[in-house]
């Protein structure tokens, strides 16, 4: 900052410099304030001028220099007055706004703070003549009378303005809490310039920057920065298709997603220091925008980590997952690559335009960079579908397990999973087969059904895996269990458990497709493109897939609709088509077809009228599969059982219901109204600006 000015060598030391600035900012031991009126801004702006001045313009003769030099140096002079343009009006933003406490009129009283860098001992710094100046805005805040109407304001709370526009609400709230650069500050006693017999009253303090919590946090975010780059260089590597093993991969999720943990705690600590101290939170101010898409994309990226870790415990569990279920974790895993990468492209803008202007790069950057980097990897590299992640899992539940059994266990296994699969279709066929396998006791129940294989195959009976994963049914009718079951045919021991069986083998499952235990299986309600349709180019800016998509047509309850009456605004901001494929493809089995098509019309409705202006207030890519889930999402828990002309009739609070939703990425702060200080013996107000 400009206003910082380092001395070094001066034939002054820090006391007799705040001796001087006592002098001539106090006044004995009375409280001195500036008083300017509502009306009176422009005086603050002159004194902000002065503080923060503005470099002189270079003279135009005299010296001898090349027409790139004097390119140069302007360059370099505007850009100087431009940060200090912008600095003066973050200061006076900060300042003025405290007029709240003192019903609309400003009393404040400057200080000034040196900090020394070249000794540690409190004792001694006062007699260091090397230290760096800072300026800082003292507002008054707290009157010792509950009536309002006294202007004493001794033993209460000052609120405190630093030079990059920080609020402290006191004293000790500026010492802990400081931006400072490392060392130990020379400051007035307790921020107010006080004149005894001895001179003026001083205080010192080490910095928050040179204490060491502040030292330990800094090797903690350049640990963590270093272990997620490290980290997000794996799945790099695996799409690149080089070799990477399953615990290398695993260790590198393990560290990428702790550093990723810490980068959002951090930022969120930030973020909250930010509102603390009256600082913008806004999206638009490129800080706490860093620091919203660090906790924004780490709860995100978290969230769905730990989504699909549930999604794959309950699959190896034996547990259906639900279309909605699987919806959410979709909409998560979409998100999190959205928002994350949003993050990658807006740390690495950052740290261009603070090398080329000359700023400061700071490790919470780095951190923030390394955080959304290793989330984007990960994400990008795990990313798959509910749907596949269920598949997946159940495939390896089942084939890991298949593997363990020996040749005449496995073909009587591979016949009662191929039997479940037939009946109760794909997904829920390999449910009841996990449940059966986590619940079996013993693997010799599959030898017991391969030596009656050829009775029961005599008899017209085929056996399944029961749903609730408690032995076999016959036929889906009679439940048993394998050695009942062989102790009846081969021995007659027992009930006549085939005697039992009156219904014929039952018919396949719809959806049952075949059973597939290292790969994939998948159901859709999709239509290819119709031998009517109009054959036209695909546009240059769809994402791979998408163009099919938009020709082809739904099938839902009987009735056929055709994707691309539904505009191609929809289409133009897919950025996954299997995810919006899905999607679709979970609505047309879930949902009526009139309300089918009441979601997707909504869904144009709201990108058509709602898109633009949320994209450039919030500065994110909305994506068509987001706006979708969040209308379905509002749809199915708020009007999940009321007529569909009930939920026509309240389009628009659904409509706004999303539209919330995404501004909630765009935060507001606001102040309560007390009376009693709760820090102090003092009393204060707050009034209307």
């Amino acid at each position: 900052m400009a206003e910082a000015r380092e001395i070094r060598g001066s034939n002054r030391t820090a006391r007799e410099v705040q001796q001087d600035f006592a002098e001539s900012l106090g006044y004995a031991e009375e409280i001195i304030w500036d008083l300017l009126s509502q009306e009176q801004a422009e005086i603050l702006h002159k004194k902000l001028k002065e503080l923060i001045r503005d470099p002189p313009q270079p003279p135009q003769s005299g010296v001898d220099r090349s027409a790139a030099d004097i390119e140069k140096e302007e360059k370099i002079r505007n850009k100087t007055i431009a940060d200090n343009k912008k600095a003066r009006e973050i200061i006076f933003d900060a300042v003025w706004e405290q007029r709240k406490y003192t019903n609309r009129q400003s009393l404040t009283a400057i200080i000034y703070i040196l900090v020394v860098t070249d000794e540690n001992d409190v004792n001694r710094v006062e007699d260091s003549r090397a230290y760096s100046c800072h300026a800082v805005f003292r507002a008054r805040r707290c009157v010792t009378s509950s009536s309002g109407s006294s202007s004493d304001s001794s033993d209460c709370c000052n609120l405190f303005v630093d030079e990059i526009g920080r609020v402290y609400q006191n004293w000790d709230q500026y010492v802990a809490t400081n931006e400072l650069p490392a060392g130990v500050m020379v400051a007035p006693e307790r921020g107010i310039y006080r004149l005894g017999r001895g001179g003026v009253r001083l205080d010192k303090y080490v910095t928050p920057a040179g204490s060491t919590k502040k030292k330990v946090l800094g090797y903690m975010d350049t640990g963590s920065a270093i272990g997620g780059f490290a980290a997000a260089c794996v799945p790099i590597a695996a799409l690149l298709t080089l070799p990477v093993s399953g615990p290398v991969m695993a260790v590198a999720g393990a560290v990428g997603l702790a550093s990723a943990g810490y980068a959002t705690t951090r930022s969120g600590i930030k973020l909250v220091d930010r509102s603390q101290h009256e600082q913008s939170i806004n999206v638009t101010n490129r800080e706490a925008r860093g620091h919203w898409l660090g906790v924004v994309a780490g709860a995100v990226g978290l969230g769905a980590a730990g989504a699909t870790t549930a999604l794959t415990t309950a699959t190896n569990a034996g547990r259906e997952v639900g279309a909605i279920t699987q919806m959410t974790v979709n909409g998560m895993n979409i998100s999190s690559i959205v928002v994350s990468g949003t993050g990658v492209a807006n740390g690495v803008l950052d740290l261009i335009l603070k090398v080329q202007d000359g700023d400061d790069v700071t490790g919470m950057d780095v951190l923030q960079l390394s955080a959304s980097l290793v989330l984007l990897t990960h994400s990008v590299y795990n990313f798959k579908l509910a749907s596949t992640i269920i598949n997946e899992t159940a495939n390896s539940n089942i084939s890991g397990y298949r593997e363990t059994l020996s040749r005449n266990q496995r073909r009587a296994f591979d016949k009662a999973a191929k039997e479940t699969v037939r009946m109760q279709g794909n997904t829920r066929g390999k449910l009841d087969i996990i449940r059966n396998v986590n619940e079996m006791p013993s693997r010799q129940q599959f030898n017991d059904l391969y030596k009656i294989n050829k009775n029961l195959n005599q008899e017209g009976v085929r056996y399944s895996f029961a749903s609730d994963g408690q032995g076999i049914l016959l036929n889906g009718e009679v439940q048993t269990t394998a050695a009942d079951l062989r102790a009846s045919v081969q021995h007659s021991q027992g009930q006549n458990i085939l005697g039992q069986v009156s219904q014929p083998i039952p018919a396949s499952h719809s959806e049952s497709g075949s059973l597939q235990l290292n790969g994939v299986s998948r159901a859709s309600r999709l239509i290819g493109p119709l031998p009517t349709s109009q054959p036209r180019q695909e546009p240059s800016t769809y994402a791979a897939g998408v163009f099919v998509l938009e020709l082809s047509s739904v099938m839902v309850d009987g009735v056929l609709f055709v994707l691309e009456n539904y505009g191609q605004i929809i289409f133009e901001h897919v950025i996954n088509a299997e995810s919006f494929e899905t999607l679709i493809s979970g609505m047309a089995e879930n949902l009526e077809a009139d309300v089918f098509d009441f979601i997707l019309r909504l869904t144009k409705t709201f990108m058509d009228t709602m898109l633009e202006d949320l994209t450039s207030r919030l500065r994110f890519f909305i994506s068509t599969e987001a706006v979708l889930f969040r209308i379905l999402k509002q749809v199915l828990e708020n009007y999940r059982n009321r007529t569909y002309q009930y939920v026509m009739d309240h389009t628009g609070d659904i409509l706004q219901a999303v539209r919330t939703y995404f501004l909630s990425l765009n935060p507001n702060s606001y102040t309560g109204l007390v009376q009693k200080c709760s820090t102090c013996v003092g009393y204060f107000s707050i009034c209307p600006l």
